[in-house]
C-alpha cells in the first residue's frame, strides 16, 4: 500500500511539471507572434493626370468602291486595266464599240440638214403667201397650210437635234473613265464580251479616301459620341500612328457581337489599304489630379479591393482601406475613392498583410 502511495505522488509531480512546461511554451509562442512583422516597402499616393481610354480592333474600308456598269449595249473593244492596278481620276479603263452611236449621230445630222433647208423654203413661202393674201390674191387656207408646215418642220428640227444629243451622249458612254483615284478591285469583262445596260464592267477601290469602322461593347455606349479623338495604328504600316475624329456612330447595336460601330473618315496617311486591320484607342476623359498608387498596392480581400495605409507616427502598423479603383496603366492604378494624395501605402508585401498587421519598412519611395 505504501508503494502505491509513493507511485501516485511521483506521477502527480510529473504531470504538474508537464503542464507547467506547456504553459511556458504557450507564453513564448504568444510573445513571438506579438513581435512578428512583415517586411514591406512603402510608396506615396500621388496626384497625376489620368487618361481614361477605350481600346478596340476594327478594320479599314474604302469610302468609295464603285462598280462601273455599261450604260449602253455594245461589244467590249478594249480593257486597259487589270486587277490590282492603280488608276487615277479620269483615267480611261474600258472602250466599247461606238459604231451604232456613230450611225445614229450621222442620221440625226442628216435630218437636221434636211429640215434646215425645208424650214428656209417654208419661211420664204409663208412670206410670199402673206404678201399675196394682203392683196387678196391668195386664199387664207393656203397661207394657213404653209404656216402649219413651217411649224411642223421647226418641231421636227428640235426632235432631230435631241436625237443628235442622245447619239453623242451614247457615244461618250463607250469610253469608261475612273471616277476616283484608287485601284482595280475586280475586272468583270474581257475583250469581245457583249456588255448590256447595267452589266458590271470594272469594280474600283478608292485607296485615298478611307473609313475606319471600329466596334465598342454596348456597355461603354454611354461614353461614345461624335467628335471624340481616335488614335489609330495598323499592322500594315507599323510605327505610323494617325489621329482621326469620330464622324458618327451607327445607331443600331450589332446583333451578333452586341457592339456599337464607331465610324471615322480619314485620308490615307501612307501605305494603308482597304480591309486592313486597325487598332484604336479612344480618349474618353482626362482627369488632371487623380490619385494614383502602384498596382502592387491594391489587393483583393473579401471586403473588395483594399490598400494598406500607414498612418503618420505609426509606421509599425497598417490599416486596411477599402478603395474604389479606376484606370490601370503602366503599373499604376487610379484610386477614385478611399485615399488622398500624399497617403503612405504599402507597395511590396501588401498580399501578406491584414488589418492592423505589424510591418518592418525596408524602403520608401515617392512613386
Amino acid at each position: 500500500m505504501r508503494m502505491m502511495k509513493v507511485l501516485c505522488v511521483v506521477l502527480l509531480a510529473a504531470g504538474m511539471s508537464a503542464c507547467g512546461q506547456k504553459a511556458a511554451d504557450a507564453d513564448l509562442d504568444a510573445e513571438g507572434a506579438a513581435g512578428h512583422s512583415v517586411a514591406v516597402t512603402l510608396s506615396t499616393a500621388n496626384a497625376k493626370e489620368v487618361r481614361d481610354e477605350l481600346f478596340s480592333v476594327g478594320r479599314v474600308v474604302s469610302r468609295n468602291t464603285p462598280t462601273l456598269a455599261a450604260e449602253i449595249n455594245a461589244r467590249v473593244l478594249e480593257v486597259r486595266v487589270d486587277v490590282g492596278q492603280p488608276v487615277a481620276l479620269g483615267q480611261l479603263l474600258v472602250v466599247l464599240d461606238k459604231t451604232a452611236s456613230e450611225l445614229a449621230e450621222r442620221e440625226a445630222q442628216a435630218e437636221i440638214e434636211r429640215l434646215s433647208v425645208s424650214i428656209a423654203n417654208g419661211q420664204r413661202r409663208v412670206t410670199r403667201y402673206r404678201d399675196l393674201k394682203s392683196r387678196d390674191m391668195m386664199p387664207q387656207e393656203r397661207l394657213d397650210d404653209a404656216e402649219a408646215m413651217l411649224a411642223a418642220d421647226r418641231a421636227s428640227l428640235d426632235a432631230a437635234r435631241a436625237r443628235l444629243a442622245i447619239a453623242r451622249d451614247r457615244m461618250s458612254k463607250t469610253r469608261l473613265v475612273s471616277p476616283v483615284s484608287g485601284a482595280v478591285e475586280k475586272r468583270h469583262v474581257s475583250v469581245g464580251d457583249y456588255a448590256q445596260v447595267g452589266g458590271p464592267l470594272i469594280t474600283l477601290s478608292d485607296a485615298v479616301n478611307l473609313r475606319v469602322e471600329m466596334p465598342f461593347p454596348e456597355t461603354v455606349g454611354q461614353f461614345l459620341r461624335a467628335g471624340q479623338s481616335l488614335l489609330l495604328e495598323s499592322p500594315i504600316a507599323p510605327g505610323l500612328r494617325v489621329e482621326a475624329v469620330i464622324g458618327h456612330i451607327r445607331p443600331q447595336v450589332g446583333a451578333l457581337n452586341r457592339s456599337l460601330l464607331v465610324i471615322a473618315d480619314l485620308v490615307n496617311p501612307g501605305n494603308w489599304r482597304p480591309e486592313a486591320t486597325v487598332e484604336g484607342v479612344l480618349l474618353v476623359e482626362t482627369r488632371a489630379n487623380a490619385v494614383v498608387v502602384p498596382s502592387l498596392s491594391v489587393v483583393r480581400r473579401p471586403a473588395g479591393e483594399v490598400v494598406y495605409r500607414v498612418q503618420p507616427g505609426e509606421r509599425d502598423h497598417v490599416e486596411q482601406v477599402v478603395v474604389s479603383t479606376g484606370v490601370r496603366f503602366n503599373g499604376h492604378v487610379e484610386i477614385r475613392e478611399g485615399l488622398k494624395a500624399g497617403d503612405l501605402v504599402v507597395r511590396d508585401g501588401a498580399h501578406y498583410l491584414t488589418d492592423g498587421a505589424r510591418i518592418s519598412v525596408q524602403e520608401e519611395t515617392g512613386e
